[in-house]
């Protein structure tokens, strides 16, 4: 099935420059013109307002960006499904990560999931979860794992791995913190109210992780004395160990240390982390076995390494 023109189409659009399209489909810029001219023609009407330095579509053209991207939706989707009843997997699948623990993740099952499927390319993509759900949304991605508060999507099929609790992460110089070592099982339960006056470290406000943490700290009454903001949970609980704040952070970043005392926030502190796809979108045996091969693998590592 030749898809290549209206993949053309989909990359100028994405881009909203001719140039740039080209550098990506590795044509010269005036091939890639006389392509479109000639669709045009045939078309009678054309598919981009057109500027030096920004292309936008036109009616017409987004009429045909959109039943491009429908065309191939249906061809991935049937090829997929040909692999599946062939048993011979071929082609790409693009896999979401959240930052930091999700790379992790796929390099720890990357080479098992090869060995299953030599001929399938697994490409992680490492990004927000607002940046994943525009990528599904533009049948750019097949799957993501993400970490969410609500499933708000009714488009989106979610596979919950695990829920999972914050904790709030306080230096051991804090008069409130306990000497002794505690499994997780054991961390006390206390209150925000109780660190009022302390300052704190906190994820940046894009993410999704700081919804939860602001809804807390609403909870409790005040708003936060912010030290830092950083995308970097390892940063956070480096800034806590060092007695500089208090943070919050996800279990999988609370690793046991001398520098730190970590205590549950209640029920309401957590997140969960989830496997999404599009409801429509058919998701082939490969993809189905990564999504299998990495729930096992975060279950059997709660925390970092």
């Amino acid at each position: 099935m030749e898809t290549k023109l209206i993949e053309y189409i989909i990359t100028i659009a994405k881009h909203k420059s001719i140039s740039k399209a080209a550098d990506e489909l590795y044509l010269t810029q005036s091939a890639l013109n006389q392509q479109l001219l000639k669709l045009e023609r045939e078309l009678g009407a054309p598919l981009f307002v057109r500027t030096r330095n920004h292309w936008e579509l036109t009616d017409i053209g987004k009429l045909y960006e959109e039943r491009s991207r429908q065309i191939l939706e249906i061809k991935n989707q049937t090829y997929n499904q040909i692999q599946d009843m062939a048993k011979k997997w071929k082609g790409t699948i693009t896999i979401g990560l959240t930052p930091e623990r999700g790379i992790q993740m796929f390099t720890a099952i990357y080479p098992i999931i090869h060995a299953q499927y030599p001929d399938t390319t697994f490409q992680p993509i490492e990004a927000n979860v607002e940046s994943q759900l525009k990528m599904m949304d533009a049948r750019e991605m097949d799957i993501s794992f993400q970490t969410i508060f609500e499933r708000k999507y009714k488009h989106l099929v979610y596979e919950t791995i695990f829920y999972e609790p914050f904790y709030l992460c306080v230096p051991k110089t804090h008069p409130l913190a306990y000497r002794e070592p505690l499994e997780p099982s054991q961390y006390p339960e206390i209150s925000l109210k109780q660190f009022r006056d302390e300052l704190f470290t906190l994820v940046k406000k894009s993410s999704t992780m700081r919804v939860v943490i602001d809804q807390l700290f609403k909870k409790a009454g005040f708003e936060p004395k912010l030290l830092f903001e950083s995308t970097s949970m390892r940063t956070m609980l480096r800034l806590t160990e060092n007695s500089q704040c208090c943070s919050i952070i996800p279990r999988y970043y609370a690793v046991p240390s001398e520098h730190v005392s970590y205590f549950s926030l209640g029920p309401d502190a957590s997140w969960e982390l989830a496997a999404v796809h599009a409801q429509n979108h058919y998701i082939n045996n490969a993809a189905k076995d990564f999504i299998r091969m990495a729930v096992v693998y975060w279950k059997a590592h709660p925390y970092s390494d």
